[in-house]
């Protein structure tokens, strides 16, 4: 006798939709973690030729974040003619981040002779991702639209960004940051591009062209973050988040390092003290 839905009764057929559903979302799981270990553990790009335009995305998440950010990037003797065009993302409100951000230019670029720092970097402002004592029912919203926000930057569709044509891509080279959340929405913002940059070349050869768009060929936007040297002995909430996010995690204490979010995927690394 054949099979047929219809012979099924009520709470047959409820059981099994829900074990299509379990299957269904069991498998979409499981190739979104295999995904994270390949993307996490994929192979750079080799180093760009000398004297070519690099695009350096770092995000400033205010106080804190913002005086241990300046401070490793002076500490690193940091070279704006490897990294030629710099855009500090801060959020609404934060003032403090911004004037930083003018300030290490104003003092540390323009020590580079030949070096016009005014038109080599741009200061961009999005939502915050949550405000203190806001609601934890109403968060979710505007860490939506921090997000979008977030990508929009990344894409270099930001009203404030003023990319030069030299730069064939809108897409940073790469992302540095510290946290709190809004490095959260920056660095899922990333891999969700470079997911489906990876979507759009796979389907491009799948058809079998030889010519792969623009969009499909842009470089990969890799990001590095820094955990906070106030975190001796446990990640902070924006680490947890982005441990298996990051292609690179870096801590300032040795108890932190080997950590990773589960088996196959890339450990954090122990870099010393960046901020002193």
């Amino acid at each position: 006798m054949p099979f047929s839905l219809a012979s099924l009764s009520f709470w047959d057929l409820l059981i099994w939709c829900f074990a299509l559903a379990i299957t269904l979302g069991a498998s979409i799981v499981f190739v979104l973690l295999i995904s994270l270990a390949i993307s996490q553990n994929s192979i750079p790009t080799k180093c760009r030729p000398r004297g070519s335009p690099t695009h350096l995305l770092v995000v400033l998440g205010s106080g804190g974040h913002t005086a241990e950010m300046l401070y490793m990037l002076e500490r690193m003797k940091f070279d704006p003619q490897i990294y030629t065009y710099r855009t500090y993302l801060v959020s609404s409100g934060d003032n403090f981040s911004a004037d930083k951000a003018k300030d290490f230019e104003a003092q540390h670029i323009q020590n580079f002779q030949g070096h016009n720092h005014n038109n080599n970097y741009t200061i961009v402002t999005v939502p915050r991702a949550r405000r203190v004592h806001q609601s934890y029912l109403t968060a979710p919203f505007s860490t939506l639209q921090c997000f979008w926000a977030c990508l929009n930057v990344l894409r270099g569709l930001h009203p404030d960004q003023k990319l030069p044509k030299e730069y064939s891509s809108p897409y940073p080279d790469l992302i540095l940051t510290n946290g709190p959340a809004t490095a959260v929405c920056v660095v899922a913002g990333a891999k969700l591009i470079r997911f489906f940059q990876c979507l759009a070349k796979c389907t491009t050869l799948g058809l079998g062209q030889r010519k792969i768009s623009a969009f499909a060929s842009a470089p990969k936007l890799r990001t590095i973050y820094i955990e906070s040297w106030a975190r001796v002995s446990s990640l902070s909430t924006s680490g947890v988040l982005l441990l298996p996010l990051a292609d690179r995690f870096l801590v300032q204490w040795p108890a932190q390092a080997g950590r990773r979010a589960w088996w196959g995927m890339k450990k954090t690394q122990y870099a010393g003290w960046l901020v002193i």
